[in-house]
């Protein structure tokens, strides 16, 4: 009969040898994924610092114009009530508007330049998906602000607004956009609070 052992033996050792390079393939790939793993972690979580710190700049914007903005609007209203301060609107050169808000409406536009590049980031699919809708829902108050206050660049644009025989009426129109500005920064400031809460619960922060 023929000898088989060493045939065996042989067999033995290349399929041991097999399995050792499959297996040392197979770890190097597991430890590969599990370093880019820790990597993306770390990846997403300075994104989402970037996306905070930013949140939080807006929220101070809303936190310090909001209130002035309401007083604003009843300063409008008040003029609008009042033939006689509608009157000491009106100079010769159309109507002084400064007189209804001395420090002006349009301060600051917030940014959203971290959360845009966010988006065009893979990274940006990894985070924690109550947290991604909290930011979704601050940025999209956001943007309803900024489209408001671009509204009140275009009402000092047109030269409807400084005619003194449409005082009132144009005193009405502003009334509504800062009326519409105020209400806005209160959603505005509900929604960045809300978050960074949910940032700082899952660590970001």
């Amino acid at each position: 009969m023929p000898d088989t052992t060493g045939a065996s033996k042989k067999l033995r050792s290349n399929v041991i040898e097999a399995s050792l390079i499959v297996f040392s393939v197979l770890l190097a790939l597991f430890l590969d994924n599990v370093m880019q793993d820790r990597q993306d972690a770390r990846d997403v979580a300075e994104l989402t610092r970037h996306i905070a710190d930013e949140i939080q700049s807006n929220l101070t914007i809303v936190n310090k114009w909001l209130p002035y903005h309401r007083q604003v609007v009843a300063e409008i209203d008040s003029y609008i009530a009042s033939d006689q301060l509608l009157e000491s609107l009106i100079t010769a050169d159309g109507i002084d508007y400064g007189r209804l808000a001395n420090k002006g409406l349009i301060q600051d536009f917030y940014s959203d330049s971290a959360w845009q590049l966010a988006q065009q980031s893979l990274l940006s699919s990894r985070i924690d998906f109550g947290v991604s809708s909290a930011i979704t829902d601050a940025y999209l108050a956001q943007q309803n602000v900024n489209g408001t206050l671009q509204r009140i660049v275009g009402f000092y644009s047109e030269r409807e607004t400084y005619d003194p025989k449409q005082v009132r009426t144009s005193l009405r129109i502003l009334r509504n956009l800062v009326k519409d500005l105020a209400g806005q920064q209160t959603v505005l400031q509900h929604n960045c609070e809300a978050a960074l809460a949910a940032i700082a619960a899952v660590g970001g922060d």
